[in-house]
């Protein structure tokens, strides 16, 4: 029996990876070259499974080290992070991690334990007395490592921009940077959601990381091959889609990396042996109802400006500071967009990475019509 090929909320790897090929040229250049690199794209348009599909596909020896900053509160528990996982991907032996502590951390070696646990992963647990830290040592052991073994790191972050946010997260960057760009060994790819916020932290001349590495700003994968990766995938598993109808589908979602995936999922559900256009609008109708809740999550803390705004935006409007807008949908001051559009960018709703406004799913724009303007 044949699985639905399509997903969704997870990495994609192997068939189930589209197109990208550009994008991972030029990360398996920077692998190969130790270059740091920043991936910069908004929410869920494939920067984690493009960063894991590089690295799996990798022809060279490479050692790679992967943190997600999502749960991270606090430099401190980044510092932490950072330590168990540069020793347990640098070591394939418990031995290797005694190794490596007595070695290049041996201050802290009564307060690092390891293990092996279920599956032979090797475990490694941490009991750090705060006074007894040592950052320098953390910020510089895969680069101790690395050179000490002759191989080279490529450290992974995800959710990069979340340490401007932290406590002293401005000196958190300036600690990190001094570190990390003397590195011969190690190179360093960073990537976040916030679009915006990752932009600023390292095209802002003021910031640490200005110009840390090379830059990739991720652009969607296009409709073309969005099409052949979708009526490919039909056919591999036994269902048909026309090549006409897979467009409709990617415009019906934007060609949005995740929301492609949602949909395709939810047709191969429901269509027989082939795709028809009804299979279509019932998918898409539960795309939508399947993201009321979250819709009405974010949409229940708009002010009465911020929902004017985005009607004015579902309206095609683009002159949003020309007194017929302000006044036709009651949005205030001139002074008041500017704060309207940072809010709503923060909030990620939507995104001005083009200079108008786009929004950043594309559920949010037909479940506003549904609700704020068609119920009106």
């Amino acid at each position: 029996m044949k699985h639905n090929p399509f997903k969704y909320g997870e990495l994609s790897t192997g068939e189930n990876f589209c197109n990208r090929q550009a994008e991972l040229k030029r990360l398996h250049g920077a692998f190969r070259d130790g270059q740091s690199v920043v991936l910069i794209s908004p929410r869920r348009w494939g920067k984690s499974s493009l960063v894991n599909h590089a690295l799996q596909t990798y022809k060279g020896k490479l050692i790679s080290i992967k943190i997600d900053c999502f749960g991270i509160k606090s430099a401190e528990e980044f510092y932490d992070v950072l330590l168990k996982s540069v020793l347990v991907a640098t070591s394939t032996r418990v031995q290797q991690v005694a190794d490596s502590v007595k070695k290049h951390i041996r201050a802290m070696v009564p307060f690092i334990k390891y293990s092996i646990g279920e599956g032979e992963e090797i475990k490694v647990s941490l009991d750090l007395p705060r006074s007894r830290v040592d950052v320098d040592a953390i910020l510089d052991l895969a680069q101790k490592i690395a050179r000490q073994r002759k191989v080279r790191i490529v450290c992974c972050i995800d959710e990069f921009q979340k340490l401007s946010e932290w406590k002293d997260g401005g000196s958190l960057l300036e600690k990190l940077r001094s570190h990390w760009q003397k590195h011969k060994d190690v190179s360093y790819c960073l990537y976040g959601s916030k679009r915006h916020l990752m932009a600023s932290l390292f095209a802002d001349s003021s910031q640490p990381f200005y110009r840390f590495g090379e830059t990739l700003f991720l652009k969607k994968i296009s409709k073309e091959e969005w099409v052949r990766f979708l009526v490919a995938e039909f056919k591999r598993t036994g269902k048909v889609m026309d090549p006409a109808l897979a467009g409709r589908l990617t415009d019906r979602v934007e060609c949005h990396s995740y929301f492609v995936q949602y949909l395709a999922r939810t047709c191969w559900n429901n269509a027989q042996n082939k795709v028809t256009p009804a299979d279509l609008e019932v998918s898409h109708l539960e795309l939508l109802n399947d993201h009321v809740a979250l819709f009405q999550q974010i949409a229940k803390g708009l002010t009465q400006y911020q929902a004017n705004y985005l009607k004015a935006v579902v309206a095609g409007e683009r002159q949003f500071t020309s007194q017929r807008v302000l006044s036709e949908y009651a949005i205030g001051s001139q002074g008041n967009v500017k704060r309207i559009m940072d809010t709503l960018e923060d909030l990620e709703v939507l995104d001005f990475a083009t200079g108008d406004p786009v929004f950043c799913d594309p559920y949010f724009a037909p479940l506003f019509k549904r609700y704020f303007v068609e119920n009106r």
